[in-house]
């Protein structure tokens, strides 16, 4: 124990022993203590005050200086006077950090009585020892100096307060009726400095009391000039919220979205609810919606297997298909971690799902499992996907994406009862330049086939482009590397990629399945491809950050298999009845050859043959196949297929 720690705990102890008196005394001895200073601050403010009272009166030279005399022979009285006055009314015995109304009440009052008696004692007087205008200036004086003694904490306290919760600095992008209430309802916790239009007008013009001060094109000048820290965008289209992007790309501020102003202007919210941009803003292109009824007609009291359940995609899937009330959810994965963590984000739900800890590579245990389930619904999304590893491992590619699709569907025909059977795809799959985007493809032929020998199911693929926020995709990566302060890696600058948000994948599986009649190939009408380049730059000016000064772009060349760009289709794209859904039917070739070229694939990978894998995957999903050769059922099982 130290020294001073011994000697604390014994001036506690001597303190406590003294019992509640000995503690009544002391507190009785600091408030007199701290009173008595206030006293004797308050005799040096009233001396102050009537002198500086005297000294302005004597400016008039009319006025004799035998007062000067006089008020030093007043002064212990107007002091004796004051302080009397003080304790009276209580003026003593406050924590003034607290202080309010009340206690300036008591300063007020104790100063007025002061006032009376001394303007009493004078005008009694012949000679008048003191000039009343002194007594009435010197009064105020005193007030003043003693107001300013006693709320000097609490006006120091209002300031720190007051700065701590300063309103950050905005700009408003809008001029319609939605833009004028939210400057309203924003205005106690933003300092909105004026409205910016997207179109010129020529008068001057006021919203909701502030200042229209020009448009968008002088974005950068306003932040600039005028110290912005937020621009607010309030109902802007997409195409406006990526020109804001571009136009911020260099300036540091902070950009800001209200995402549904009609909330707004109906009052559904009790608060502005206001939003950082993210990236989904800047997809080019108005987000694809669902026809829930289909769905949940399709859905509804089924029961559903979704592979690849613990991935990103599989995990949206079974999230968003346990809202429709099916009869039971399967999610099967061979990662055990992935599924935990699924069902953990499921929160409450999690009981509605059953995990299946399995490996579509395991065409056994594969089998018993789905014939122990009996889907009626399948979604298939176990794959792998990462272009450069499968360039380096294709006859892993080969036994996931292709032998795993195969013994699905086998095992799936084994159980019967089948009714739907949805394949994740991917654009890359289009004339494929890589061993992921040709296993992809050769998986899609092997789901057409099915689609012409199934009596009882229908089925059907799903091809889209990049997933927004999927594991190991560009914008996680692109993220952890701002993160780390950079640089952020792009392999070229002219590389496009289509993107999608996992909600909208997920949305476009589930209404593929409801629409699908077999065999055909669903694309979404994703807008105008994205540069990866562009697409970083904005990325990092949403982190806060500036391009090229806070994070710098390092371009690093292209990786094997990689394509500067991606088509959605090869050959022609047919509406379908969603808007924004396409679909294709893609030449195929005919079961007996295509089976022989995946049992081929199948013994390479078995050998190793990494090269012979690689080239027979492209070759069998590049070739320009005449058509779609059809099979029966009975055909298909005389050969053997």
């Amino acid at each position: 124990m130290g020294i001073n720690e011994s000697a604390d705990r014994r001036h506690t102890r001597g303190v406590t022993s003294r019992g509640p008196l000995g503690k009544t005394l002391a507190i009785k001895a600091a408030r007199v203590r701290a009173d008595f200073a206030f006293a004797i601050t308050d005799a040096l403010v009233v001396v102050a005050a009537y002198v500086i009272a005297l000294a302005i009166r004597m400016l008039d030279p009319g006025v004799s200086p035998r007062y000067w005399p006089e008020l030093m022979t007043y002064l212990p009285l107007l002091v004796v006077l004051h302080i009397g006055a003080n304790v009276l009314t209580g003026a003593y015995g406050h924590v003034w950090e607290h202080a309010s109304i009340a206690e300036a009440r008591q300063v007020l009052t104790s100063n007025l009585g002061v006032l009376t008696v001394m303007v009493v004692v004078v005008a009694v007087q012949s000679d008048r020892p003191i000039p009343l205008s002194t007594l009435i200036l010197g009064m105020a004086i005193a007030t003043a100096g003693m107001g300013l003694v006693r709320f000097r904490s609490r006006m120091f306290s209002y300031r720190r307060m007051a700065s701590a919760q300063r309103r950050p600095r905005a700009i408003v992008v809008g001029t319609n009726r939605a833009a004028a209430v939210f400057a309203r309802e924003a205005s106690r916790s933003l300092e909105i400095l004026g409205f910016v239009e997207t179109v010129a007008t020529e008068t001057e013009r006021w919203l909701a009391g502030i200042p229209i001060i020009g448009t968008i094109d002088d974005l950068e000048r306003f932040v600039s000039d005028l110290n912005v820290e937020q621009v607010i965008v309030v109902g802007g289209s997409d195409e406006l919220v990526r020109r804001i992007v571009d136009l911020c790309l260099g300036i540091d501020v902070r950009l800001r979205i209200v995402p549904d102003p009609e909330a707004i202007l109906s009052r559904t919210q009790g608060a502005v609810d206001v939003r950082d941009i993210e990236v989904s803003d800047l997809l080019p292109r108005p987000t694809v919606q669902t026809d829930l009824v289909a769905v949940r007609e399709l859905l509804k009291g089924k029961r559903i297997l979704i592979t690849g359940g613990g991935g990103s995609i599989g995990s949206e899937i079974v999230r968003q298909v346990v809202q429709f009330a099916p009869a039971a959810v399967y999610a099967l994965d061979r990662d055990e971690t992935l599924l935990h963590e699924m069902l953990l984000s499921l929160g409450s739900r999690k009981d509605e799902v059953t995990p299946v800890l399995c490996d579509i590579r395991d065409f056994e245990t594969l089998k018993r499992h789905v014939t122990e389930i009996r889907p009626q619904v399948v979604f298939h999304a176990a794959a792998l996907k990462h272009v450069p590893v499968l360039e380096e491992y294709p006859d892993e590619a080969q036994k996931t994406n292709v032998r795993g699709t195969v013994n699905v569907l086998d095992a799936l025909r084994a159980a019967g009862g089948v009714e739907r059977f949805v394949l994740i795809s991917t654009d890359k799959a289009v004339r494929p330049s890589s061993v992921m985007g040709a296993s992809k493809r050769v998986a899609e032929m092997v789901v057409q086939q099915e689609a012409v020998r199934s009596k009882e199911g229908i089925f059907t693929s799903v091809r889209f482009g990049n997933v927004l926020g999927s594991r190991g995709s560009v914008v996680p990566t692109f993220v952890r590397q701002i993160q780390a302060g950079g640089p952020v890696t792009i392999t070229d600058p002219e590389m496009t990629r289509y993107f999608m948000t996992i909600d909208e994948a997920v949305q476009l599986v589930l209404q593929a399945a409801s629409m699908a009649e077999g065999g055909e190939v669903f694309v979404l009408d994703m807008g105008e491809p994205v540069r990866i380049y562009d697409l970083a730059r904005r990325l990092i000016r949403l982190a806060g950050l500036v391009p090229d000064r806070d994070i710098a772009i390092q371009i690093v060349g292209t990786r094997p298999g990689e394509k500067l760009s991606e088509s959605l289709a090869h050959g022609e794209l047919i509406p379908t009845l969603h808007p924004r859904i396409k679909v294709t039917r893609p030449p195929s070739p005919g079961p007996v050859t295509m089976y022989d070229f995946v049992a081929l694939l199948d013994q390479l990978a078995a050998e190793q043959d990494l090269v012979g894998v690689r080239e027979g995957l492209r070759d069998l999903a590049t070739h320009e196949w005449d058509g779609f050769e059809v099979i029966t059922l009975e055909e298909s099982e005389k050969a053997n297929i």
